[in-house]
């Protein structure tokens, strides 16, 4: 009972103290309702309140509140473009289409290869080239073994370079967004609501499949000039050679491409073969940079 009595009036006295702490505050301001703001709006009145306990104390109430609601807000757009979503169970692109390869009985000579618009070999993860494994991270998403499906400094950026205007369009997108882009065909659409519900599934890719998997599927999906799709294919037809065997140099050569397939890739409308050799330069800059080779 003693204990219970103290804490007690220990809380009636701290409430009199701030009572009379703002009683006093309140008799030291101008009546007018104008004149009060211009005295409360001071800079250092607002220094010494916000560095003061009671200050303090009102920081934290507003922080807590704002993370409470921003966390609710985040939930409900979640909840609201999550509805309309696809399922993410496949990574591995047959939805975008590919050959259809016809061997002679003895497995090894390739008599004939039949596609539609689209030129595509699927290989697993193992059988594709370290080298070009580390050139596309190191130019498409150098962070891409550290975050969880986006890059908030990439977005940031994007939109940041958007609102000003220089430039070209950005999106800030991972390797994880681009293979849900790829996959769900929504490379011509770039609305903010596209944004957001690429955004939800490759949160949900990146929960579903390991950073291997998911790079792998955009290997064997991206774009690599005229009807090249998938790193096998483009690794054939450019090299006459797999993706596993693929050198260095190849590999910065192909990695090239996707940016602009129609800028970089011999097969372009508007190939600039200087332009393609200085991207490939830099790719290896890069590589070189984030310590991928010596």
């Amino acid at each position: 009972i003693k204990i219970n009595r103290n804490v007690v009036d220990r809380l009636k006295a701290r409430q009199a103290r701030f009572a009379q702490g703002k009683a006093e505050r309140l008799a030291g301001m101008p009546k007018s309702r104008i004149k009060r703001v211009l005295f409360l709006l001071n800079p250092k009145r607002q220094y010494k309140y916000w560095f003061s306990r009671e200050g303090s104390i009102m920081a934290l109430k507003h922080t807590g509140i704002g993370l409470l609601g921003g966390f609710l807000f985040l939930v409900g757009v979640f909840a609201y473009f999550r509805k309309d979503l696809p399922n993410i169970t496949d990574v591995s692109g047959n939805n975008i289409g590919g050959s259809i390869q016809y061997y002679d009985r003895s497995g090894q000579v390739l008599l004939w290869e039949d596609f539609d618009a689209v030129k595509r070999i699927p290989v697993k993860g193992e059988d594709i080239s370290t080298n070009i494994k580390k050139a596309t991270v190191a130019i498409e998403d150098k962070d891409f073994f550290k975050h969880g499906g986006f890059d908030v400094r990439g977005i940031m950026r994007a939109g940041i370079s958007n609102a000003v205007g220089h430039g070209a369009t950005q999106g800030g997108s991972t390797i994880t967004q681009q293979l849900v882009k790829l996959t769900q065909k929504w490379t011509d659409n770039r609305t903010y609501t596209r944004k957001v519900k690429e955004l939800i599934l490759a949160v949900e890719l990146e929960r579903e499949y390991n950073k291997d998997q998911i790079l792998a599927g955009y290997l064997n999906v991206a774009p690599y000039g005229n009807i090249e799709y998938g790193v096998e294919s483009a690794a054939n037809d450019y090299f006459h050679k797999s993706a596993k065997d693929l050198t260095l140099a190849e590999s910065s050569f192909l990695v090239a491409i996707p940016k602009s397939p129609s800028l970089y890739s011999p097969y372009g409308p508007y190939y600039d073969k200087d332009a393609l050799k200085s991207r490939s330069h830099y790719i290896l800059d890069q590589m070189a940079e984030q310590g991928m080779i010596n």
